[in-house]
């Protein structure tokens, strides 16, 4: 009876990892598709971002790792306020930036050790300066903090000096920022994704493309056209359908090229 009773709890035992197993693939799985489908759609249409926003919340169902579809959410609410932002449609900004910082919270309120996070609010927090600019201090304040955080829990992440080199690039020379103090940056960054490896396959591995692609724009800005070519096909290289590279930062260099 003894030895039954423990042949039946092993069994159950058994089971339970097995079980463990199963969700855990079928949480990798999951994930993994949705992020095949956000490279496909990250440069497409508001629908196809709004249908990968609902995977992802579906995902959250799975109860594993909600931090991490937290963070994805979050990554394509910003892809969504840039849509926006094309469509100079302040509101949508507004309602796709609070959007973001709200998941992004929410991700580093379970992990707040996860430097992904606060490097895409380095990002977002930019999107204000454009509907709430007599927030000044706050904005300053909130990208200060993220970038800080960021850099403490993951120094040689690639998306870090990406997304550093970015706001720079926009900021004007004389609030510290420009071409100049842009291009280090970005070549780190270029440079830490030969080298930088994502903790596993479910982790962020976007902005190699936008890396090439603002290097390009650099170039271009400093009458560097062959160095700007040799950015383009870099980055079209490894990402063939990168829309930011084909739609934004191609046409920047024909205009200057006068093609």
């Amino acid at each position: 009876m003894a030895k039954s009773k423990s042949f039946i709890i092993f069994v159950l035992l058994l089971s339970f990892m097995f079980a463990g197993t199963v969700r855990a693939d079928d949480f990798t799985d999951a994930i993994l598709k949705a992020k095949k489908k956000m490279k496909e759609s990250s440069d497409g249409s508001e629908q196809g971002l709004l249908k990968l926003r609902g995977d992802f919340e579906r995902i959250l169902q799975l109860k594993k790792n909600q931090w991490l579809v937290n963070y994805y959410i979050g990554l394509v609410d910003f892809l969504l306020s840039y849509k926006a932002v094309d469509k100079k449609d302040n509101e949508q900004v507004k309602k796709y930036t609070e959007s973001c910082i709200d998941m992004l919270n929410k991700c580093t309120d379970m992990k707040d050790d996860f430097a992904e996070a606060y490097i895409l609010k380095m990002a977002v927090n930019s999107n204000r300066w454009i509907y709430e600019m007599d927030k000044m201090n706050d904005i300053i304040a909130k990208q200060s903090e993220a970038k800080d955080l960021a850099k403490k829990y993951d120094p040689e992440n690639p998306r870090f000096y990406l997304i550093d080199g970015i706001n720079t690039y926009y900021t004007p020379e004389a609030f510290g920022g420009g071409v100049e103090k842009a291009q280090p940056l970005l070549e780190k960054s270029y440079e830490l994704f030969g080298t930088y490896k994502p903790v596993n396959e479910t982790y962020p591995d976007w902005g190699f493309d936008q890396a090439c692609g603002y290097l390009a724009l650099c170039s271009i800005k400093n009458d560097k056209l062959d160095e700007a070519k040799k950015w383009i096909d870099k980055g079209l290289e490894a990402s063939p359908e990168s829309g930011f590279l084909k739609e934004y930062v191609q046409k920047e260099y024909d205009k200057k090229t006068g093609k």
